[in-house]
């Protein structure tokens, strides 16, 4: 499992106005632009327009964070939603601190910052540490240390672009979790993809996806079982072993926790609501 965001507070001091010495000045809303590849692509309507009333009857409160003027414009270090949604309020001026850092450094206080305030989805999470790693030029233990985070979990994150484009996409729309997605990580090829459509349209646990490996086996592995049999390990997502032939003999169904014992007593019965 992915472990929680954890240690995101290192670099903080240094993206975010929380002292008196910060020198807050405000400027035209309309003279700030977003950043480029900013890691946080979703900014969900509603969300938005709560946070733009809010403004509305209370003002921005949290300083934006923008570069030094470059050609009459500042560019977002942190701080993209509350602009989106100042705009919503009307705002023509807000309040901006001012910081001076490299494109680089502009990335990684920008990842520091969704990561704190507004957690990125697991994808644009992924690509935000994949991009600093190849812009960086750095290891994922280098990178876990600027970050203060494990090197585990730049590790877990980044497999996730592994995933097919589809599957991104579902974990995206939260069709499927985290726990779901390294589940799929384990299998490969043909598997995979059973497992994914498994997931969808049998709405299988984590801890059943965990365990799909270890209770079915692809077509083209399990040749010497009959089409029949194969086709029930799949309908079930259970591996079953076969005493006899068809005149006579027995079947042993597999299965490894109380959850799929009790799924499948009710397909069983008929109760699964299929």
């Amino acid at each position: 499992m992915l472990e929680q965001n954890s240690g995101l507070g290192r670099g903080l001091d240094a993206l975010l106005p929380d002292t008196e010495d910060d020198a807050v000045t405000e400027v035209a809303i309309a003279a700030i632009e977003p950043m480029p590849d900013q890691p946080r692509g979703r900014f969900p309507e509603r969300e938005l327009l709560e946070l733009a009333h809010s403004i509305r009857q209370h003002g921005l409160l949290q300083p934006l964070v923008v570069t030094e003027s470059q050609q009459g414009k500042h560019q977002l270090i942190a701080g993209e939603r509350r602009w989106r949604a100042a705009k919503l309020a009307g705002l023509s001026n807000v309040p901006v601190v001012i910081r001076s850092a490299d494109e680089q450094r502009y990335f990684e206080l920008a990842l520091i910052e969704n990561l704190q305030r507004s957690d990125l989805s697991p994808i644009e999470e992924a690509k935000a540490y994949t991009r600093l790693m190849e812009t960086g030029h750095e290891t994922q233990e280098a990178l876990a240390k600027r970050l203060g985070k494990s090197r585990s979990r730049i590790a877990q994150m980044v497999r996730l672009l592994n995933l097919s484009a589809e599957m991104q996409a579902a974990l995206e729309q939260q069709e499927i979790t985290t726990g779901h997605a390294q589940a799929l990580l384990s299998q490969e090829g043909q598997m995979r993809e059973q497992l994914f459509r498994a997931i969808k349209e049998k709405n299988l646990t984590v801890r059943q996806a965990e365990s799909w490996g270890t209770t079915i086996r692809a077509p083209k592995i399990v040749t010497e079982k009959p089409s029949w049999l194969h086709q029930l390990e799949l309908d079930l997502g259970l591996k079953i072993d076969r005493q006899g032939s068809n005149e006579k003999g027995a079947l042993t169904i597999r299965y490894h926790s109380g959850e799929q014992l009790e799924q499948l007593v009710k397909r069983l019965a008929g109760k699964d609501g299929g």
